[in-house]
């Protein structure tokens, strides 16, 4: 697996467990030839790194803000 570079969790309401949300992760992880990609799921980060969905650059830029990712090195 590649290496986890960053973690955000989120909590969002939930009709089906209104008390106790799951959280919604995102990992940032690294590419093997100098990029990264975001991965969004329900999971241990380790999980959602290996089976979450990928995102959008703009949609990874929300979860990790503060220009720390550049576009040129996001992967498709």
């Amino acid at each position: 697996m590649s290496e986890i570079l960053g973690v955000n969790k989120r909590y969002y309401p939930s009709q089906m467990n209104p008390e106790d949300p799951p959280a919604t992760v995102v990992v940032l992880l690294a590419g093997s030839i100098g990029d990264y990609a975001a991965y969004c799921g329900h999971g241990q980060p380790e999980w959602v790194a290996r089976f979450g969905d990928k995102i959008s650059f703009a949609e990874a830029c929300c979860h990790f803000p503060g220009g720390q990712l550049e576009e040129a090195h996001y992967r498709v």
